[in-house]
């Protein structure tokens, strides 16, 4: 066994260190690009407010902070009174009550609205952007702002006073502080620093050397590559699994917990958008081990496999300036795909790297494995491919009547009447003796010529009855 596969052990271990680090580099990726990507930050928040759930429920807290701060009943007694005063002091609070009722429906249209969308996310950049300042240790902060990271939300209720008629007063009399949710406390901005800290550098470094084990566990198996490569994406498919596991049990657990259950709904569709890029993220790694998978197939030591190596020693053999010129576009537009992210940018680097070496090492091996490899067996298996086809074609059945559905005439019975099948053509058969007659073989002859001329028989019967007429002489 040790000689059939050597550091076997090795491999084993380095397969499940993959795994473990695979795990890691998902979950740190997605905390990484959540956090610290300010544009990211931007989008999600987006897509929180563009859910019916979500929409309900901020809608619901800004007329909440809108009437806590302005009073409706007021301002409409006010414009009664310049109408009629005893009329203002009946009408004020029922119209008041209504105008609320009215308000959450508006405020609902409103969040539709674009421009209210767009104070919305502002307002999640603008904290965003602040959290990011804290964690980076950045400017003042810390002395200005009372060591808070707050989501200011001030501007989306104003926008949805406009909505509503009551921009004015909502402009005056909505304190700064109103619409202000705290994300972190001052006594929480130190652990928040060195978490953040950790997680930045882990979703790299988890990443890279996750890739250096796959590399690693490939380079220690000589012999039985296509067996570690099938191991290999069995653990990152496992890797991804539990990720996705995670995710669907951590949302069933942490959401009854954390939210009341009136906007429990709500707290789900948040949670659902919010790790949508870690299942991105998952299903990413997925389809890489899909690719090692293909690759596994490709070089493992089977007849199928062996085909195809063969087919791809022609162009690796005779047009290796093509072949790698055609892989290098490939690997260019992968790795600009991720120019925008440094650190995506140097794990799209490492994977096109390895690739790199793969391919060379493969075209290596099929070169010594089929030196002379041309066309010519694609060539004789679509020969056999069209000659099996022609054979299948020639045995088909023939003369196959359908039967008819429906008929113009009617039976005795007065049902349809049957159509009649036309009748075979009779088959005129030699007798396999010479007629009792005890005719000549020249009249025979005769008779066997007149029934090749009428295409009674072909070449091959008129020379067998032929051949046994004269014999039979």
């Amino acid at each position: 066994m040790t000689k059939e596969r050597p550091h076997l052990g090795w491999v084993r271990f380095t397969i499940v260190l993959a795994g473990i680090l695979t795990f890691l580099a998902i979950l740190s990726t997605w905390v990484d690009r959540q956090v610290f990507d300010t544009q990211e930050w931007g989008d999600t928040s987006l897509k929180l407010l563009q859910n019916p759930e979500i929409q309900q429920q901020v809608a619901t807290y800004a007329v909440d902070e809108l009437y806590a701060n302005v009073d409706v009943q007021g301002e409409l007694e006010k414009g009664l009174d310049d109408i009629n005063s005893s009329l203002g002091d009946t009408l004020a609070g029922p119209l008041a009550g209504a105008a609320r009722q009215g308000a959450d429906t508006l405020a609902l249209r409103a969040l539709e609205n674009d421009q209210v969308q767009s104070a919305w996310k502002s307002a999640n950049i603008a904290a965003h952007q602040t959290l990011i300042d804290v964690i980076e240790d950045k400017g003042q902060f810390t002395s200005t702002s009372g060591g808070k990271v707050e989501l200011k939300l001030k501007p989306l209720i104003i926008e949805i006073a406009d909505q509503v008629g009551l921009g004015d007063q909502a402009r005056d009399r909505i304190p700064d502080s109103v619409g202000n949710i705290e994300i972190v406390e001052s006594s929480e901005l130190e652990q928040i620093q060195t978490i953040a800290k950790l997680i930045r550098g882990l979703a790299l470094v988890s990443a890279l050397l996750a890739l250096a084990m796959i590399a690693l566990a490939v380079f220690l198996s000589p012999g039985y590559r296509w067996l570690t490569l099938l191991w290999l994406a069995a653990a990152l498919v496992l890797s991804a699994v539990l990720v996705l596991v995670l995710r669907s049990v951590a949302g069933n657990v942490l959401v009854p917990e954390l939210a009341d259950p009136d906007i429990q709904p709500a707290a789900h569709a948040a949670w659902d958008i919010a790790t949508e890029l870690l299942k991105s993220v998952a299903w990413d790694v997925i389809w890489f081990a899909a690719a090692l998978l293909v690759v596994s197939w490709v070089i493992a030591p089977t007849k199928a496999s062996g085909k195809v190596r063969e087919f791809l020693a022609v162009p690796f053999g005779q047009y290796p300036a093509v072949s790698f010129g055609l892989l290098g576009l490939v690997a260019f537009v992968f790795l600009i795909m991720g120019a925008g992210d440094g650190r995506e940018f140097l794990i799209r680097l490492a994977v096109i790297l390895m690739a790199g070496a793969g391919f060379w090492f493969f075209r290596r091996q099929i070169m010594l494995e089929y030196p002379d490899a041309d066309y010519a067996g694609l060539r004789e298996f679509g020969d056999r491919t069209r000659k099996r086809v022609g054979e299948v074609w020639a045995d088909r059945p023939k003369n196959i009547s359908m039967p008819k559905i429906g008929g113009k005439g009617k039976g005795k019975e007065g049902g349809e009447a049957a159509v009649a099948p036309k009748p075979e053509p009779e088959t005129a058969v030699l007798p396999a003796e010479p007629p009792s007659s005890g005719g000549s073989r020249l009249d025979q002859l005769e008779q066997l010529g007149r029934l090749k001329e009428a295409g009674v028989l072909d070449e091959e019967e008129f020379a067998a009855e032929k051949k046994r007429i004269l014999g039979g002489g």
